[in-house]
């Protein structure tokens, strides 16, 4: 999954919630939850060296950008609008652990000699992952983004 619909999974958690005790981890469970779902992403039926070269890195990079903005974004709204520190340090935390799964895995993919951790982070991921044409793949993640927006928003009143 992309890392843009991790990011709002964690973000409507933390919004739904406000815990800072059970949002963060709930956040990073769900990473698990969505890699489940059948998806598309940049690396979806890609060779090692498609992975690292061309396009896809710079996608990823681009979708790492737009995840940060959406927490960002989420967590700034908490700090200044609703004046609420606590559910802006949930919301950061939540935004961080949506993704820490991916982030890991990043350095066995672009390094060489990445360490255990990274390299059994990313085995976990490639075993849960269910990949998906690009079509159902995007859909799925879209429907996963809707949701999100939906809760979020109702989070809100």
């Amino acid at each position: 999954m992309l890392l843009t619909p991790h990011t709002m999974v964690g973000v409507s958690v933390a919004y739904m919630l406000q815990n800072p005790l059970i949002a963060p981890p709930l956040s990073l469970l769900l990473h698990f939850v969505g890699d489940v779902l059948p998806h598309w992403d940049f690396y979806t039926h890609t060779t090692k060296e498609q992975k690292t070269t061309g396009w896809r890195p710079l996608a990823v990079m681009a979708d790492f950008g737009l995840g940060i903005a959406v927490g960002l974004t989420a967590t700034l709204y908490a700090m200044w609008v609703l004046r609420d520190t606590t559910l802006a340090l949930t919301v950061f935390l939540s935004g961080i652990m949506s993704v820490l799964p991916d982030v890991l895995t990043g350095p066995s993919i672009y390094m060489k000699n990445a360490n255990s951790v990274f390299k059994k982070m990313h085995e976990l991921q490639r075993t849960l992952n269910t990949s998906a044409s690009l079509v159902v793949g995007v859909l799925t993640q879209l429907v996963v983004v809707g949701v999100s927006i939906v809760l979020l928003v109702g989070s809100l009143r």
